[in-house]
């Protein structure tokens, strides 16, 4: 039986099986191989926490194959004239997208990789309400929050900072003591640039 992409099925699954394989074992240039050679590979969950093989290769801090992994998917994207969006933004069970894993971890080089091709995806959100943006907040990542921010820009970034709760920025990296007295008073300065800058329009 074939698939809608003209694949079997028995081949659909070989691929998942040994894309899962290549990645539990660290073999990143078979999982290179594999999304260059199947696009459907890219948006495969291989994992039953519903990680693809991106998730996976963010989680193990692979920038150069992130990098490239992201690289494939931004070509494979143009070729099918599909938004590159679209792939990057698949999420796992948690709803976690691979930027919520690089913005999570503080991988400034992962987070500049993904965000840079569709910088809406600082803004999308996890099961818990949960932007990239905020994450990296959320678990004092400062350069990454940085990065993220200087992505997005202040308008978009205004829409990203809550949290779950109604919790912002300002309150998670307050309350859980993640910076010294001179990063609470950046951020401080930071959050209420959101407001006057609103206000001025």
């Amino acid at each position: 039986m074939a698939s809608p992409n003209g694949l079997t099925s028995s081949t659909t699954d070989s691929m998942l099986k040994n894309l899962f394989k290549f990645a539990m074992s660290g073999q990143w240039k078979e999982v290179v191989e594999t999304y260059r050679r199947d696009p459907t590979a890219c948006k495969a969950r291989i994992t039953k926490s519903g990680d693809t093989a991106l998730h996976i290769a963010v989680n193990d801090g692979q920038e150069e194959t992130v990098q490239a992994l992201v690289d494939i998917i931004s070509e494979q994207s143009k070729q099918s004239g599909t938004e590159v969006k679209e792939v990057l933004q698949i999420a796992n069970k948690r709803g976690n997208t691979p930027l919520h894993l690089a913005a999570s971890m503080g991988n400034v080089k992962m987070c500049t990789c993904i965000a840079l091709l569709d910088r809406s995806l600082v803004g999308v959100r996890n099961n818990d309400n949960e932007t990239p943006f905020f994450s990296a907040a959320l678990h004092g990542k400062k350069e990454a929050f940085l990065r993220l921010h200087s992505i997005c820009g202040i308008d978009e970034g205004r829409l990203y900072y809550r949290g779950k709760n109604g919790e912002t920025i300002l309150h998670v990296t307050i309350s859980r003591e993640y910076f010294g007295e001179p990063d609470r008073f950046y951020y401080k300065i930071f959050f209420l640039r959101f407001f006057l800058e609103d206000g001025r329009k």
